[in-house]
């Protein structure tokens, strides 16, 4: 894999513009940080100047909902998805593994920085915020619910809520099953400049795909975009169950 580094530098943190990628280099002692950590400093300077980065919030729903950093997606990223998560990245999105870098956030460091070894052991570069969420409180954002389950979708369906629905199943597998009114962007495509660009940030966008495994990797994407975005639970295997009962 292509070596990538966000190097931790004094200058990017007073404020010095930055010209060109920044880097994190995973081996540097500056700062006085532990291998792969990132302060919440350089990782703002990271996120305003659009650096190939993504954040992860891994703590509960609740808690991210409550306040979260701004441009952070939300995964609980546990042992049963963490494997899953990597391999459809490295599968699906070899120029995200080649060229992003990752940053996990959690309460005090302590899941993330683990999670953060495993990930980038597994071939994806991956950093962890030096000592979580725990002492910020400031210039933190709050979110409505980020995943909806299939009745409450349907729902909110027949009532008329303005939702965008997005799919990012492969255009194949839409022949199988859909959703009326879905909008189909696959999940190399959402990745790819100007990706984005037809989805709106002025009312919920629903991702789904056939389990929510890939869902959830979109929007890591999304977040950074300012979307209000929430995963179909179980994606269309539920969808279609809950047709049927």
């Amino acid at each position: 894999m292509q070596t990538k580094t966000i190097g931790i530098i004094a200058s990017i943190i007073v404020g010095i513009a930055i010209v060109g990628a920044a880097s994190l280099q995973p081996d540097s002692e500056i700062n006085s940080l532990e291998k792969n950590a990132v302060d919440i400093e350089t990782l703002n300077v990271l996120l305003e100047n659009n650096e190939r980065v993504f954040v992860v919030d891994i703590r509960t729903a609740q808690e991210y909902q409550s306040g979260h950093i701004v441009g952070a997606s939300h995964d609980a990223l546990d042992s049963t998805t963490l494997e899953k998560r990597v391999n459809t990245i490295k599968a699906k999105l070899p120029d995200v593994v080649a060229k992003y870098n990752f940053v996990l956030v959690d309460n005090d460091e302590t899941f993330a920085k683990e999670a953060s070894k495993s990930m980038t052991e597994l071939g994806i570069q991956t950093f962890y915020l030096d000592g979580g969420m725990s002492n910020l409180s400031e210039n933190l954002i709050s979110s409505s619910q980020t995943v909806i389950d299939s009745k409450e979708l349907m729902e909110k369906i027949n009532a008329n809520e303005d939702l965008y629905l997005l799919d990012v199943r492969e255009p194949e597998e839409l022949l199988e099953s859909k959703i009326d009114g879905v909008v189909n962007i696959p999940l190399s495509e959402i990745f790819q400049p100007n990706g984005m660009d037809g989805i709106p940030n002025d009312k919920p966008v629903v991702v789904f795909c056939g389990s929510g495994n890939r869902a959830t990797i979109a929007t890591y994407a999304l977040a950074q975009e300012g979307i209000d975005f929430q995963v179909l639970d179980g994606g269309m295997k539920a969808w279609n169950l809950q047709l049927q009962s």
